[in-house]
């Protein structure tokens, strides 16, 4: 789909102007033209989807950024049935491997036990925390609750992996507060769930993630621009204008659907709540490194393929493999390791992967037919995969979201349920339409 013309700034170019192509901006645009205004989306990338990506490892489709539909999600799975998507089921080991160095002489048994007390400690927390963001100190970091909180070191260190791979950045930078509010608006430590229709708690996209944006694009014709970065905001009393290096766009209403850490590349008027939230937003350096193989070899040699640990390279390795595809495993680097994976040359890059696999796995986890990775900390429009953590504060974690003169917020982070997550894009952006809608309607 390639970019046109913006129309020239002395008229308006639609009823709104929707910044940022990614699923939330896309059902936004979606939802408001489905209630009758004029959209014109913007979009940066030369392409659509955000922090959704599809790629190819030894010939099968893989995502490079968000990939899951899990149980309890019903607004992504809702979006999934009613475009016609097909899913299947995540291959879960029926027993991961957890990796670590054991503490003290205490028996696993009764360290199990303490876990499970840690864990519904939090969720009680948790829980206090979302009614009552003001009973949880807003400085206080992760790092320092697990460590003056939780007494044994190895629950300490499971807890904090858990925490790596949620939010990819490392617990001693990340609020308490931010950290809890996700928890209980994501089911961090709740039940499983029912099942997903074809069986599993977790599935993922037979055309990958990106066909959920690529088929709500399809529908926008002329109303999608790429290739065209939004770098200014102008507020005026009833209008809003757009300035990107193509020219400017008056809208009656503007939605800004990107992460909050790219908001602070714009030139924008923000309300002091709203500016806290972007000036504190942290975005969560992730890594996915695919390793494909000519045969299923810890299949053949009884080994779980899904690793977790909480020191190391990898954090978390799981199947990958499609049907009909060769065998594979996704590798997820996250947190410091990741925000510096740039600096070190490819070779050297796929090289540590590969002898960290092999450590866990054997020598012929270091011999891929295939070896694909994606940086999201490198990718300028996305400045990270994870969603950006909720910032620390006393304000309800949806107050600063709230539309500002004549321009809205999208984007998963701006959700009140499933932050981060798909299902999250779509709440904040059905949510962000029927704001617009609702002051279209009042003139």
């Amino acid at each position: 789909m390639s970019s046109s013309s913006p129309a020239p700034a002395s008229s308006l170019a639609a009823d709104v102007v929707v910044v940022g192509a990614g699923l939330s901006g896309l059902v936004c645009a979606r939802a408001l033209a489905a209630g009758g205004a004029s959209v014109v989306v913007l979009e940066a990338r030369e392409r659509v989807g955000g922090r959704l990506l599809s790629g190819q490892v030894a010939g099968s489709v893989v995502d490079l950024g968000g990939q899951w539909l899990s149980s309890g999600q019903d607004r992504l799975l809702a979006l999934t049935q009613e475009l016609g998507l097909s899913t299947f089921a995540q291959v879960r080991a029926p027993a991961p491997l957890l990796l670590e160095e054991r503490a003290g002489a205490l028996g696993e048994l009764r360290r199990a036990v303490r876990q499970v007390l840690a864990m519904r400690k939090i969720s009680r927390l948790a829980r206090r925390a979302s009614a009552s963001p003001g009973s949880v100190p807003a400085d206080r970091s992760l790092a320092a609750f697990l460590t003056e909180e939780i007494a044994d070191p190895v629950v300490r260190e499971r807890l904090a992996l858990h925490a790596d791979l949620v939010f990819a950045i490392d617990p001693s930078s990340l609020s308490l507060l931010s950290y809890l509010t996700t928890m209980h608006a994501t089911d961090g430590f709740g039940g499983r769930g029912a099942e997903l229709p074809g069986g599993g708690r977790e599935h993922r996209f037979t055309l990958g993630a990106q066909a959920l944006p690529l088929a709500l694009a399809a529908a926008l014709g002329d109303g999608l621009r790429l290739g065209q970065a939004v770098h200014r905001v102008e507020q005026r009393p009833r209008e809003v204008t757009a300035h990107t290096a193509q020219g400017a766009l008056r809208a009656r209403r503007l939605v800004l659907a990107i992460p909050p850490v790219l908001l602070r590349r714009l030139e924008l008027e923000l309300p002091p709540a709203t500016r806290a939230c972007v000036a504190a937003a942290q975005a969560g350096a992730v890594v996915k490194c695919f390793t494909a193989y000519d045969r299923p070899f810890w299949q053949e040699r009884g080994l779980s393929p899904e690793v977790y640990r909480p020191r190391g390279l990898a954090r978390a390795t799981v199947e990958a493999t499609v049907a009909n595809g060769a065998p594979s495993l996704l590798s997820f680097i996250v947190g410091p390791a990741a925000a510096s994976w740039a600096a070190r040359p490819a070779l050297a890059r796929r090289g540590a992967l590969l002898a960290e696999l092999a450590e866990q796995l054997g020598q012929v986890a270091a011999e891929p037919i295939d070896y694909v990775e994606h940086d999201w900390a490198a990718d300028r429009f996305s400045a990270g995969c994870v969603a950006s953590a909720a910032p620390s504060g006393a304000a309800p974690l949806a107050a600063p979201w709230a539309a500002h003169g004549c321009s809205h917020f999208a984007g998963t982070e701006t959700a009140t349920r499933w932050p981060g997550y798909m299902d999250g894009a779509i709440e904040a952006g059905q949510r962000a339409a029927s704001e617009v809608l609702a002051a279209l309607a009042a003139g």
